[in-house]
């Protein structure tokens, strides 16, 4: 039993090269592309009063958030917590008005802030320390 191989001809060396080069330059067709990841940055905020009294009020103003970037503030109490939402205004600049009850004299009250608006994400913090009303 002879074994042959089938005659290679000019033209099918040729065909044989031009389709292992059009596959080799096509590549896959369907690539996995990685979800573009949503940028986080930071913002900036500041208590209109640190040590507030009890039973008085108290603003976090919240600023380099985008225009008109959804704000969203969380007090951390001894006790319980406290959400509060805005809307930023074109400036990029939010206060949300927080009303200090009977909150725990001399407790610091952490405040964080997540501000969003599309992909992108800002976060700060901020705190502060109630005091007792006279």
């Amino acid at each position: 039993m002879s074994l042959t191989t089938p005659a290679r001809t000019k033209t099918g060396s040729k065909l044989l090269a031009l389709t292992l080069a059009v596959g080799l330059l096509a590549g896959p067709i369907a690539v996995d592309a990685a979800p573009a990841e949503a940028a986080t940055k930071k913002c900036a905020v500041k208590m209109s009063n640190s040590k507030p009294r009890q039973y008085s009020n108290t603003w976090v103003n919240v600023s380099k958030v985008g225009s008109k970037a959804k704000v969203e503030t969380l007090a951390h109490y001894k006790t319980t917590k406290t959400k509060k939402k805005a809307t930023a205004s074109k400036k990029g600049k939010a206060s949300l008005k927080y009303y200090i009850s009977g909150a725990t004299p001399g407790k610091k009250v952490s405040v964080t802030v997540t501000a969003k608006k599309g992909k992108t994400t800002w976060k700060c913090s901020t705190s502060f320390k109630p005091v007792k009303k006279r």
